[in-house]
């Protein structure tokens, strides 16, 4: 007694103890409440007099800023005015720019007409200048050819005269040498003629001698004869000395022979010689006459060659008179040439004038035509300034009377807020008080509670033997369900045998089985019938009671059978109605339920999108000044989302499909904010908040760059610009239509697999009996069985014709996809490689401070009264982290 006494008091006392305690940190608490309370308010006493003088400044600034805008209206009316006396007279201008444009055409039409005359005059006087070109060649070809023949002439001249120079020496020596022969033959006719005489002398001498030598010798012999008669007698000294002058007769009649012959001999002689000077004579006179006729000849010759000469002077004199003509009709062509030339030059600077007046009038018309573009286009910009101007003016004026509204709206907006600080003070400390009572009542509990848990260990060790029973209760339901089912399958291949049985059996056996059936349903029935008036009768023997009593148990039996025949088979039907209902519903709740999923997920992801923007505009207007303080401890959370650094945005490229040569690089527009990496399709999606994927920087393991074995696929000229993104699964969240895109029918990764929902299916044939878990239709047959699909993963069946529709309300998704928080890597390219570098320094600088490791290992060590704890600063530095996230 005394020790329970003792315990008592001293839990008594130690509730008084603790009751103290609190009441002494109460009064701490209290005192520095009220220490807080009024440093918070000389902190807004001294933030509403900055505000008040800011306000005021901003009063006068807008008042200039008003009287500014006045101004630069009255200018650009003033402007407006000025352009529109410029545009009246660049009217003017235009228009008499088209007046003088259409004399210049007309100008330039005549022009052109005088120059095509011009070039026609041209062409006419270089063709008459071609033909006389030709006629002077041709008549020099002539002038050659008669100079040519004129010299051919002179040297025949030369040669003739020559000639007749030779053929004169010839005749005179000819004459020379016939006066010689004349000669000579007058002197050897003298010689002949006296020759003739000599021996016509001779002759007659020879005659003579001949006479007298006859005489002597008839003489001598008629002497010799009468000398011989008488001498014979005589004297032989009378015939001594006659024999002497008869040997001098003798010797003086040889030298008489001898000069005979001699004289014979000359005669002959000279016969030879006359007859020599007769032939040489002969010869002379047939030279001398061969000679005349060549004078004859060569005087014919030369009457030919003088004739001839006095020709071909006549006709040099006609060449020459024609060559003079044509010298003069040359000099005369050469004229007409140099003055067609000069003509021609003439022409030929009058349409250089042309063409450089038709230039200068081209460059003049375009000077013009530009300037009057220009005017244009300075009269339209003028407009389009103006009309800017008004719309600047008009959306400075809404934008004032917006910042007016926002003025007022966060004058209010600070009222409530002040009030609502003051509420919250005031329920700070009502709640604090509470939370002193609370935990006097706590340690009161606590004290109360270990006896508690002492009976609360014995309940659940109650509970947990009952939780074990009914487990096991459960696991025989199970049991007994799987048999069911199983049964079911049994009785539904049996049932599908049979039926193909009863197909396979032909008409006239199935009829007759039925009549056969019939007949026994009949026989049956008349059996039970005959058995039922037996088993009814009475006054049948203690044998026959037997039987009756054993007849009407079997027949008691057999109705029971039924009974529960009937009962099994409605229950089954039962049964089956309340799977295909439930299976319909469970399927219906899929949908519903992957709906939801996709579209909580959309609303997740425009909502992240949207605190991105919220980000972006806090962080806007934390660097315009400031105007306003975060109000709550959720905006002082998000401290570094204000500095400039935090945000990162611009276009990369991420692949198509896997294959990345093959299906190539889609751009996209990529916001990275404190917490989440956000894709767009195109900045209007941006504007309406639809990103495509969104990446949870907390659940980012690293980024880096790649090299060539990353990326096989990709271009090498590329690789320095791509840059590697690994992440978690669970930190994904894609459209649902980009998804399906994505994963509906990937062939790329396993060749025969569909994906499709999360689900991999595989083309198969069914021979046994099988349902579409969908339609809960057949998709077997014996021999030809329908396209059918099943899910590698949750055994999910189903036809082709349904993935082929894409029915995707009908299939519901993956119940067992695979493991979401597995690793995946996304594959991005930037325009040039400065952009890389920079997105890999800047991503891998937020990876450091709020990515996946740093969540995992920092943020254990923040405890919730930290990680609930507001620091008041939202415009501190860089180094101030975000309350959510963990601190270094």
């Amino acid at each position: 007694m005394s020790e329970a006494l003792l315990s008592e008091e001293n839990s008594r006392l130690e509730k008084s103890l603790t009751i103290l305690k609190h009441d002494l940190k109460e009064q701490q608490r209290k005192a520095e409440i009220e220490m807080e309370g009024k440093r918070k308010m000389e902190s807004l006493l001294q933030e509403l007099k900055r505000k008040l003088e800011e306000e005021q400044n901003k009063m006068t600034r807008e008042l200039n800023n008003n009287q500014q805008v006045n101004d630069k209206i009255n200018n650009l009316q003033r402007q407006v005015s000025e352009i529109q006396e410029k545009f009246k007279t660049e009217a003017e201008g235009s228009s008499r720019l088209r007046k003088q444009i259409s004399e210049l055409t007309v100008a330039k039409t005549a022009s052109e007409q005088l120059a095509n005359e011009m070039q026609s005059l041209n062409t006419s006087l270089q063709n008459q200048r071609e033909a006389l070109q030709q006629e002077v060649a041709s008549l020099q070809g002539q002038l050659s050819q008669e100079k040519s023949s004129r010299i051919q002439a002179s040297d025949l001249h030369k040669e003739l005269e020559e000639r007749l120079i030779k053929l004169h020496g010839d005749l005179d020596r000819g004459e020379l040498r016939e006066s010689k022969l004349a000669e000579d033959n007058r002197q050897m006719n003298e010689k002949i003629s006296f020759l003739e005489k000599e021996c016509v002398s001779l002759r007659s001498e020879l005659k003579a001698s001949q006479n007298r030598y006859q005489q002597e010798v008839r003489a001598h012999e008629e002497t010799e004869k009468s000398r011989l008669v008488s001498k014979e007698e005589a004297n032989l000294e009378v015939v001594k000395a006659l024999q002497a002058k008869l040997n001098e007769e003798k010797s003086a009649r040889q030298k008489s022979d001898l000069t005979c012959q001699e004289k014979e001999r000359q005669m002959s002689m000279l016969s030879v010689d006359y007859r020599q000077i007769q032939q040489r004579l002969q010869k002379l006179e047939g030279e001398h006459r061969q000679e005349v006729d060549k004078s004859k000849t060569l005087q014919v010759q030369v009457e030919q060659e003088q004739m001839k000469k006095s020709s071909l002077q006549s006709e040099l004199g006609f060449q020459t008179s024609e060559v003079a003509h044509l010298k003069a009709r040359e000099a005369q062509l050469t004229v007409e040439v140099m003055g067609l030339r000069e003509s021609k030059r003439i022409i030929d600077e009058e349409l250089h004038k042309l063409k450089t007046q038709h230039s200068v009038d081209n460059l003049q018309m375009k000077e013009l035509q530009d300037q009057f573009e220009a005017e244009n286009f300075f009269s339209k910009l003028y407009k389009t300034q103006a009309q800017e101007l008004r719309e600047e003016l008009d959306e400075k004026n809404k934008a004032i009377a917006e910042l007016e509204e926002e003025r007022s709206s966060i004058t209010h907006q600070l009222q409530i807020a002040l009030a609502r600080a003051d509420s919250e003070a005031l329920a700070r400390s009502i709640a604090e008080e509470t939370v002193a009572d609370l935990e006097k009542e706590k340690t009161i509990k606590e004290l109360e509670l270990k006896d508690l848990l002492a009976k609360h260990r014995v309940d659940i060790s109650s509970k947990d033997n009952c939780l074990s029973s009914i487990k096991e209760k459960e696991l025989e339901l199970k049991r007994t369900v799987e048999q069911l089912m199983k049964e079911k399958e049994e009785l539904s291949i049996q049932i599908n045998k049979m039926h193909e049985d009863s197909q396979l059996i032909k008409g006239d056996e199935l009829e007759k089985l039925h009549k056969q059936l019939k007949t026994e349903q009949l026989l049956k029935a008349q059996a039970v019938n005959k058995l039922a008036e037996i088993m009814n009768r009475k006054g049948m023997s203690t044998t026959s009671n037997k039987i009756k009593v054993s007849t009407s148990v079997l027949k008691k039996k057999e109705k029971e059978c039924r009974k529960l025949q009937q009962e099994l088979t409605q229950e089954r039907e039962k049964y089956n109605q309340m799977v295909d209902k439930l299976t319909k519903d469970l399927q219906e709740l899929q949908v519903q339920f992957a709906e939801e999923n996709s579209s909580k997920l959309r609303l997740q992801m425009e909502l992240d999108s949207k605190e991105s923007e919220i980000e972006q505009l806090q962080g806007r207007l934390a660097t315009l000044g400031g105007e306003t303080a975060s109000l709550s401890s959720a905006d002082n959370e998000n401290d570094e989302v204000y500095m400039q650094d935090s945000r990162l945005e611009g276009w990369l490229s991420v692949p198509n499909k896997q294959n990345i040569k093959r299906h190539g690089w889609k751009k996209q527009y990529v916001v990275v904010s404190s917490k989440k990496i956000i894709f767009y399709n195109s900045e209007n999606d941006k504007q309406n908040t639809d990103p495509v994927l969104i990446l949870d920087l907390s659940k980012v393991f690293h980024v880096r760059s790649v090299t060539q074995g990353d990326v096989i696929r990709a271009d090498a000229k590329d690789i320095p610009r791509i840059f590697q993104l690994l992440y978690a699964g669970e930190g994904e969240a894609r459209k649902p239509n980009e998804a399906l895109d994505q994963s509906t029918f990937r062939s790329d990764e396993k060749p025969g697999t569909v994906m499709f929902k999360g689900h991999e299916f595989l083309q198969i044939s069914y021979h046994i009996p099988t349902n579409c878990e969908v339609c809960s239709k057949p998709c077997w047959h014996m021999l030809r069985p329908p396209p059918a699909m099943e899910c590698r993963r949750c055994r999910i069946k189903v036809h082709k014709d349904h993935l082929d529709k894409k029915e995707e309300a009908a299939i519901a998704p993956c119940k067992l996809h695979c493991d979401p928080n597995s690793a995946k890597e996304l594959l991005i390219l930037a325009s040039n490689t400065d952009d890389q570098k920079l997105w890999v320094q800047r991503l891998s600088k937020k990876i450091q401070k709020c990515g996946y490791k740093a969540n995992n290992f920092d943020g254990a060590k923040v405890s919730p009264r930290e990680s609930t704890r507001t620091t008041l600063k939202p415009y501190s530095s860089a180094q101030q982290r975000s309350a959510t996230l963990p601190a270094k």
